[in-house]
């Protein structure tokens, strides 16, 4: 086996960070799903929804907040103010494996084929901080993506995924036609008491003590 960075970075975030970004902390929360990604899911799977979704209810505040936050996800809540996100398993998405996500990509979650981009009001952001180096990233205990943290520009991280440009607009594009598409949450789910999707209040981004910024 290949070692040190003759490994993706996918492959030794883990290892170098303490967690992937399959790994949530306390708190924290997966990948937003639409109805599109459910389906797929399902069908590469043959799994109920309830195996691998979870619903979460909001305020309507607190959705609000979410879409002012995530550019690429307004018009989710339109009808519902429920996420559908994928459910967490002992400290690990059900859906990782051994060696990495049990799904092929054709069937994958596109916010997960498209992290740690996502989609900004114009073009595309980071859907999570910098510290500058994978050390400081390891003891930060925040979420970290290492591609990004070793990258040095926006062009060498899109390289480090083999992600042409092309491929990064049109998994952009997506993300937003399945927003678009998405539906009401399943009649069963009923709001619950104010739950936030961060762990700090909507709108409020918690302190840093160094925030690194690629070119």
């Amino acid at each position: 086996m290949a070692d040190g960075k003759d490994r993706s970075p996918c492959a030794r975030c883990a290892e170098a960070l303490g967690r992937s970004c399959c790994q949530p902390g306390p708190g924290e929360r997966l990948a937003t799903l639409t109805a599109s990604d459910v389906a797929r899911i399902q069908s590469a799977t043959g799994w109920r929804r309830e195996r691998f979704v979870e619903h979460e209810p909001l305020t309507e505040e607190e959705a609000a907040a979410y879409e002012a936050r995530r550019p690429g996800y307004r018009g989710y809540f339109r009808s519902t103010a429920v996420r559908w996100g994928l459910r967490a398993e002992r400290g690990a998405c059900v859906l990782l494996g051994p060696r990495g996500c049990s799904l092929e990509a054709a069937a994958r979650p596109t916010a997960c084929l498209l992290y740690p981009f996502e989609p900004a009001a114009h073009g595309w952001t980071l859907a999570v901080e910098r510290s500058g180096s994978p050390q400081l990233a390891a003891a930060s205990g925040e979420p970290r993506c290492l591609a990004a943290e070793e990258a040095g520009s926006k062009g060498e991280l899109r390289r480090s995924f083999a992600l042409a440009v092309e491929d990064l607009t049109a998994l952009i594009d997506r993300v937003r036609a399945e927003v678009k598409a998405h539906p009401e949450a399943v009649d069963s789910v009923k709001r619950r008491g104010s739950r936030s999707v961060a762990r700090t209040a909507p709108g409020v981004r918690p302190a840093r003590s160094r925030r690194a910024r690629l070119r």
